[in-house]
């Protein structure tokens, strides 16, 4: 699983809760990084921040959906100055994100959202 945040203690929590979980965890702060990972492996799911300084969760998104179309990924955002919940969810949701979590997450609300995303792309694979 790769974990995408550029803030380290958000990172690090949810490195955490993913572990506790069963997960193993691969760290990245920024999308140009995650991208980079992802050329030597292909993580089993994608967890993102959306709104991070450079690159947004966003692109890294779009971009992982061009290469990796069927890769269950999780947006999580705590929003953004001039966007509502809703607007957070809707660009996500657009750019291809599975499932949109609202920092803060708890460790329930994160595993169960990375479970049923697994779940949804397993039922929808061919």
């Amino acid at each position: 699983m790769l974990v995408v945040d550029d803030i380290d203690v958000v990172r690090l929590t949810l490195r955490k809760f993913l572990e506790r979980g069963g997960h193993t965890v691969t760290e990245c702060a920024s999308a140009d990084e995650a991208e980079e990972v992802m050329r030597r492996c292909t993580p089993d799911v994608l967890v993102t921040d959306l709104w991070m300084p450079g690159r947004d969760g966003l692109s890294l998104i779009r971009a992982v959906r061009q290469r990796h179309p069927r890769l269950p990924v999780v947006a999580i955002t705590g929003g953004a100055p001039g966007m509502t919940q809703a607007s957070s969810l809707d660009e996500a949701k657009a750019a291809g994100a599975d499932r949109v979590v609202m920092k803060p997450v708890g460790v329930q609300e994160l595993l169960t959202s990375v479970q049923d995303t697994v779940d949804q792309a397993t039922t929808a694979a061919p």
